[in-house]
């Protein structure tokens, strides 16, 4: 306790001690990175997507025995979304190093282009067919080389092209983002089910958690990310949390500011308390100890240490704590600590909005089926089996769940249907293209997704729904990433290929209204790893700001005429 003592005066010097003013991270400047994308044109909903980044990311740490033990249990390249067959272009001038050498991996198709000048090679995995080059043949930068393929070889299962960096003996693989000027961070803010990125060793919690901040991985070598106490765990990231209660609609103030309240390389994964709106929370320490939890009280700023790491995983309006063990889940409440012990094995239970059911994804013959249970059991039972195995659900509102379901038809279509989880009674919504981003708004009322990647371009983008019946779904005018401010109103963060110095807008659903909230010419900003927080009242976003690697605050100030 002495040493998170002496941690929580660090951080109150480091808080207090904010500055006005910032400055570019480290890195190699854009100017000297030498590659270009390695496919033309920018990204989007109809071209390209990124799918995973490099290093330590908990996509990796979860599969990593099973697809990345040969290199060191990260993820040594970058993933890249896009429809099979999209050109795939050199990203340098250089010449064919290999094409399908069978050590190379990525299959079913791999082509190396080698950079002598740069002592470099790259790698352009899971192609469609054996590209049309030889040995020693010279590339020109942009020249198409590959055509992008599916490591499944169906082009529906998941097309993308896996791009690594080697070093010329192909021992080592380093981080594509330092040779390739991207707006990295605002790609990565596109895709919901990344977050959180990257897999944190609690007795070393800034190691190895931003996109520039990865280490190189030598090819058989020993696991790098081997935690002992680790975050997200399992359940942490695979449960789907609740929507918060329902949050009427209010005008939002057009004057917002942009301060630095975090200091020294603090802090990333932010959250605000969800059921309190003057509580932020986040997680640090020296290496060589367990991190903790720390709030940032504001008036005077400082930091409080609240418990040791990692933090828990509550309900949605943070009444309730989810304790998940082997062979059963806990719900405690904690104003009384009053306690429900689930026994269900192979599980991991999502609490309902009012905090009476939890819901669970199980198999049922060979197919996924969802469940629904009392916290005394009373009720238990499936209220939607699956055709397949790729179904999921998460609550809409204490009545209701979304059950998403892979379509059984050419393409890579899913659907989305509404089921009441007392009677058992369904609607279907709709059926779209490769959906991604999915969030529901609090009271469970609307949805926003992205469609992408569609047959016809014209039916991509952001999309926003209501939860009716035959709902027409709403086309949006934008494309970047979002957050419900309330359950009619979104923030969003749109997409610019050109930079990523972001503008944060505001846009309400029903009436089409939008409005930017700042301006990237005096108020710039880049959020780090596209992770950031909006406050349970919609006036404040917190986030690690890219630009610096500290934590800074968007806010709302009063709208004229305010009390």
């Amino acid at each position: 306790m002495r040493g998170g003592r002496f941690l929580a005066l660090l951080l109150v010097i480091l808080l207090a001690g904010a500055a006005t003013g910032h400055a570019q991270g480290p890195g190699p400047a854009p100017d000297s990175k030498p590659f270009i994308m390695p496919v033309a044109g920018p990204p989007g909903p109809s071209t390209w997507l990124l799918g995973q980044p490099y290093g330590n990311t908990t996509g990796a740490f979860v599969s990593g025995a099973r697809q990345y033990s040969a290199g060191q249990y990260l993820h040594f390249g970058i993933d890249i979304s896009m429809p099979c067959g999209t050109p795939l272009v050199a990203v340098a001038d250089g010449v064919v190093g290999s094409v399908d050498n069978p050590y190379r991996g990525s299959a079913p198709h791999n082509l190396t282009l080698d950079f002598p000048e740069l002592g470099l090679s790259v790698l352009y995995g899971h192609l469609l067919e054996r590209p049309a080059l030889v040995e020693g043949q010279a590339v020109r930068q942009g020249e198409v080389v590959a055509l992008s393929g599916d490591p499944d070889e169906t082009c529906e299962s998941r097309p993308h092209l896996h791009f690594e960096v080697r070093s010329r003996d192909q021992r080592i693989a380093y981080n594509p983002i330092l040779t390739i000027d991207a707006p990295w961070h605002s790609l990565l803010g596109m895709d919901s089910r990344l977050r959180p990125v990257f897999q944190r060793d609690l007795t070393a919690p800034r190691r190895w958690i931003s996109l520039e901040d990865q280490p190189e991985v030598v090819f058989g070598g020993r696991r790098l990310n081997d935690y002992a106490q680790t975050w997200p765990t399992p359940a942490a990231r695979s449960v789907q949390i609740a929507p918060p209660p329902q949050r009427p609609f209010t005008p939002v103030s057009p004057a917002w500011t942009l301060r630095q309240i975090g200091s020294g390389g603090c802090c990333a994964g932010v959250w605000w308390h969800p059921g309190e709106t003057n509580r932020l929370m986040f997680m640090d320490g020296p290496d060589g100890q367990l991190a903790g939890v720390y709030e940032i009280a504001f008036n005077p700023l400082r930091a409080v240490l609240v418990q040791s790491a990692p933090p828990p995983i509550l309900s949605a309006d943070g009444t309730h704590e989810l304790i998940y063990e082997r062979d059963r889940t806990i719900v405690r409440r904690l104003a009384d600590g009053v306690e429900w012990v689930l026994s269900i094995p192979d599980a991991l239970p999502s609490l309902s909005p009012d905090n009476r059911l939890v819901m669970w994804m199980d198999a049922d013959g060979g197919r996924r089926a969802v469940y629904v249970a009392s916290l005394d059991g009373a009720l238990n039972h499936a209220v939607w089996t699956g055709q397949g195995q790729s179904t999921s659900a998460r609550w809409l509102d204490s009545s209701h769940l979304l059950v998403t379901e892979r379509e059984q038809m050419p393409g890579r279509y899913s659907s989305l249907s509404v089921v009441n989880v007392f009677d058992g009674a369904a609607y279907r919504l709709g059926v779209w293209h490769s959906i991604r981003n999915l969030q529901v708004a609090p009271g469970g009322q609307r949805v926003i997704f992205f469609s992408t990647f569609n047959p016809d371009p014209a039916a991509d983008g952001a999309f926003a729904l209501e939860i009716a019946p035959g709902a027409v779904p709403q086309k949006l005018p934008w494309f970047g990433d979002y957050r419900w401010r309330d359950s009619e109103s979104v923030f969003c963060i749109t997409f610019d290929p050109d930079t990523d110095i972001q503008q944060l807008n505001f846009y309400h659903v029903p009436s089409g209204e939008s409005m930017p909230l700042s301006d990237p010419q005096t108020m710039p900003f880049t959020i780090a790893n596209g992770d950031w927080s909006v406050s349970p009242d919609g006036r404040a976003i917190a986030f690690q700001n890219a630009r610096d690697g500290n934590l800074w605050l968007l806010e709302a100030q009063e709208p004229p005429g305010a009390a």
